[in-house]
């Protein structure tokens, strides 16, 4: 008898369970990736290049690039904390430069995406161009500096 009524009511209680089971807007926003790659447009060598949230995990160190030179994709998660600071090293120096109005559009944000970061360096401040861009060409995941 209790089977009976288990298996009457299992149809209510999928119903009940299926939207826990479905993957939210909030979830499937988490799960976003924004694809970048820092461009050095200046005239002098980048000696090192971080970006990304150190505190979170998500900080990605892209090593020198010579003037002309691209890094490597990487993906952060299509939230703004993790990809909005930049810091650039041109000898001794640490320059930090934060990219919240510099987005395609006038848009506070990126969308899930790939972008390159062409920094060029006027004034002894950086400038930031940001290309929105189709992806990588080649298929392998390990994408040098190009």
């Amino acid at each position: 008898m209790m089977r009976r009524t288990l298996l009457q009511r299992l149809p209510l209680l999928a119903a009940a369970l299926a939207p826990l089971l479905r993957p939210t807007a909030t979830r499937a926003q988490g799960n976003a990736k924004v694809w970048l790659r820092v461009r050095n447009s200046s005239q002098e060598a980048f000696t090192h290049v971080w970006q990304g949230l150190p505190q979170q995990g998500t900080d990605v160190d892209l090593g020198p690039l010579l003037p002309g030179d691209t890094s490597r994709w990487h993906a952060l998660p299509a939230t703004l904390a993790h990809y909005r600071k930049t810091r650039i090293q041109i000898g001794q120096r640490q320059l930090t430069h934060v990219t919240d109005q510099s987005f395609p559009g006038g848009r506070a944000t990126l969308a899930p995406g790939h972008y390159t970061f062409s920094y060029a360096l006027e004034s002894g401040a950086l400038q930031l161009v940001v290309i929105p861009e189709a992806g990588p060409v080649r298929s392998n995941q390990s994408l040098q500096k190009q």
